[in-house]
């Protein structure tokens, strides 16, 4: 019993010492395919751009460089011309390249979740369960030790995992630009 006063109050400390040095954040998002990036208009990457928007919420830390935690989000066709929607959840990893006076981050977004394909052509199957992967590099601009807003511009693939075959009845990839706006400790 004398022994678990002594080290709850260490374990106390240890964890309010740690949360009290950490950096990191959280906030929310809001991204789109694109058939090119806005500032290389030059360069039209490979694509099949389905102009899908998604938007949803995440949450990270951030030690020495590298960057790790999860996100939520939701995705959807905007026009309605296909009636794509869907659902993901998943790990973020990064290293952080700059600290100040600007955030300079490479990041990767992993997810996976469930879409309806509505009338995107497709097997005789309408609903599956999928997996996606986003590189992006952010830049974000730490307005105060507790906000920041972040541009990105990255690539994502995205495709069926069940049923059918990986990837055979269901393959997105574009390049995407989007922002971020989180709080948190950022210096």
């Amino acid at each position: 019993m004398r022994v678990a006063k002594p080290l709850g109050l260490i374990l106390a400390l240890a964890v309010a010492g740690s949360v009290a040095f950490a950096d990191g954040g959280g906030g929310t998002y809001y991204g789109a395919q694109t058939s090119r990036y806005p500032f290389l208009d030059q360069y039209s990457p490979t694509n099949n751009s389905m102009g899908l928007v998604y938007c949803g919420g995440y949450g990270y830390g951030v030690s020495d460089r590298s960057i790790i935690g999860g996100f939520g989000a939701v995705l959807q066709d905007p026009d309605n011309e296909t009636g794509i929607r869907g659902a993901c959840g998943g790990m973020v990893n990064g290293l952080r390249l700059v600290r100040q006076p600007v955030n300079l981050s490479i990041v990767s977004w992993t997810g996976l979740g469930v879409i309806f394909t509505g009338s995107y052509p497709t097997a005789d199957k309408r609903h599956f369960l999928y997996v996606s992967e986003e590189i992006d590099l952010e830049l974000g601009l730490p307005l105060t030790r507790w906000f920041m807003p972040t541009l990105y511009a990255g690539y994502q693939v995205a495709g069926n995992l069940v049923p059918d075959r990986p990837f055979s009845s269901f393959l997105s990839y574009s390049p995407v630009v989007g922002f971020r706006l989180a709080w948190g400790k950022f210096y």
